[in-house]
């Protein structure tokens, strides 16, 4: 990695830590929440019988 990009991985990082100050938010809840964004887009590549295995959850219709 050349030195120019290790300054912006920094500065990356950098934006995101503050971001997460300003907003009162951990890197865990931010991740979590962006866990379940993705699973709620992807569900319907699940079949019936794959949902059928979490019986606590529910699978609204215009997600499938």
């Amino acid at each position: 990695m050349s030195e120019k990009q290790k300054q912006i991985e920094k500065e990356r990082k950098g934006v995101l830590e503050l971001l997460l100050q300003k907003n009162g938010l951990k890197r865990k809840e931010l991740v979590d929440f962006l866990l379940g964004v993705w699973v709620a887009g992807n569900v319907k590549q699940l079949s019936a019988q794959e949902k059928a295995q979490f019986p606590n959850l529910v699978f609204l219709p215009e997600y499938e």
